[in-house]
């Protein structure tokens, strides 16, 4: 049962993560026709400078997710590698639990409100001559930290399932892919 909840919580993450691979390809050609418009033919533009933020901001937050869940991310482990397979389960357990999921609910909860706001106002690029539609990319906040409370679910439904099973599992039981 928890490996299905792992599997299910993870979907999303992992799609977010294939989708902002893409963002990232739309990136690399977007700052390519910049470059060379404004090396060759002496154009500059507010909007396509705007544009390149934007991709790398949601290319960045769709791919959080999915780097929790591949145990990608940053780790201060001083003490964490010379626990036992079983502590270090309870460690992340806890940590998810009592720490990850309480601090991005609350990120969650204001960067609904902070897009929102953005909506209502009309809020557009402060040159005037970027993007209009600021709440797109401020929506990408809250998508961001919807993902990695998803993975950070799976990963929990894994160690519990690691728990459950006595600890028999691989170094990792809660990181592999499902």
């Amino acid at each position: 049962m928890f490996q299905t909840i792992a599997r299910t919580c993870a979907a999303l993450p992992r799609a977010g993560h294939f989708v902002g691979g893409w963002l990232l390809l739309g990136l690399a050609f977007v700052i390519g026709y910049d470059v060379v418009g404004r090396k060759f033919f002496n154009t500059g533009s507010t909007l396509l400078q705007e544009l390149q933020w934007h991709l790398h901001g949601a290319a960045m937050l769709l791919g959080f997710g999915a780097t929790y869940l591949k145990d990608a991310h940053v780790r201060v482990d001083l003490l964490r590698e010379s626990f036992p397979q079983r502590t270090k389960i309870w460690l992340e357990t806890a940590g998810i639990v009592l720490f990850l999921i309480p601090y991005l609910g609350f990120l969650l909860h204001f960067s609904i409100d902070y897009a929102l706001r953005a909506w209502a106002t009309g809020e557009g690029s402060v040159g005037g001559s970027g993007l209009p539609n600021r709440w797109i990319i401020k929506s990408f906040l809250a998508i961001g930290f919807a993902l990695v409370i998803l993975s950070a679910l799976s990963i929990l439904a894994r160690c519990i399932d690691a728990l459950r099973s006595g600890g028999k599992t691989p170094d990792t039981p809660f990181y592999p892919d499902p």
